[in-house]
């Protein structure tokens, strides 16, 4: 009999297609099954394509909303089991994400061998990875901002570092004013016409860069995010709050020393993800 097929769609967000990726490859080795996706051209995954086999039950995951998709998104470690070996899966909407650190624990080092390997830098640097645009202007992410002399703290109780490197979506790293703020309005007012007080903005950006001015950081800003994320995968110390672009480099960098933010998003409560907690070796939670 013909394989069946692991049929899975991308998200938006480059994080969220590495768990998406990750995981429906996994489970389509698991059970031997053929598996469709969509390319991730920054990282050399070529598209593939495969029909289901018809002479098998097909699971489907197939929702209409975010708050649809949470009904469904959860232990999805079940499916790895023998009972779903003669099966399709056709995670047919793109709004299951497959965020379990559980699923990938158990697989990583399968999974660091889905990738390339990337050379590495000395293991006397810091490296933290820090969002800066949309977190510090819209009120849905601004909610889980973290003061930064708790970076601070934590960089001092945890590592021990000659430089320090900081990898941030932002071109700036200068003191701001009112124009620097409204532009970032202006550019995100699609996503969300839901923003915090201007003068608020002003002073948390103003306060991080004077807090971190003692450190002398080292700003690196890509053009390419995929050459941020490999960056961050070469260093052997690394730090970084809630981003699935920071957690996946971090997975795939193989440091001795990585510092993850363990609330993950606090706002969310018991709705929140588990990636906070990762509990592998060289790995702890902050915050």
């Amino acid at each position: 009999m013909k394989k069946g097929t692991v049929k899975i769609k991308f998200s938006n967000g480059f994080g969220n297609n590495l768990f998406q990726y990750c995981f429906g490859r996994l489970l389509a080795e698991y059970h031997d099954l053929n598996y469709s996706h969509p390319a991730i051209p920054g990282l050399g995954i070529k598209e593939e394509k495969y029909p289901f086999n018809n002479n098998l039950q097909t699971i489907k995951f197939k929702a209409n909303s975010n708050l649809e998709a949470k009904k469904y998104d959860i232990d999805h470690l079940k499916w790895f089991s023998k009972e779903y070996r003669y099966h399709n899966f056709d995670f047919h909407s793109f709004l299951f994400y497959f965020e379990d650190y559980r699923i990938y624990k158990l697989y990583l080092k399968k999974i660091h061998l889905f990738f390339n390997k990337i050379e590495k830098r000395n293991n006397n640097d810091l490296v933290l990875h820090l969002r800066l645009e949309n977190r510090i202007v819209q009120k849905t992410h601004y909610k889980n901002i973290i003061k930064p002399e708790v970076y601070i703290k934590v960089m001092q109780d945890h590592f021990k570092f000659d430089k320090l490197y900081i990898v941030t979506d932002s071109k700036r790293w200068d003191y701001v004013d009112k124009s620097h703020i409204l532009n970032l309005h202006k550019k995100y007012i699609n996503r969300s016409s839901s923003f915090v007080s201007v003068k608020k903005s002003i002073q948390y950006i103003n306060n991080l860069i004077n807090v971190f001015k003692e450190f002398k950081p080292i700003i690196v800003h890509h053009d390419n995010m995929i050459d941020d994320f490999n960056f961050i995968r070469s260093f052997d110390k690394i730090m970084f709050k809630n981003s699935t672009f920071a957690w996946w480099a971090s997975f795939l960098s193989e440091a001795s020393c990585v510092g993850v933010f363990g609330p993950w998003k606090p706002n969310k409560g018991g709705r929140n993800k588990n990636l906070g907690q990762m509990d592998i070796p060289g790995w702890f939670s902050w915050g």
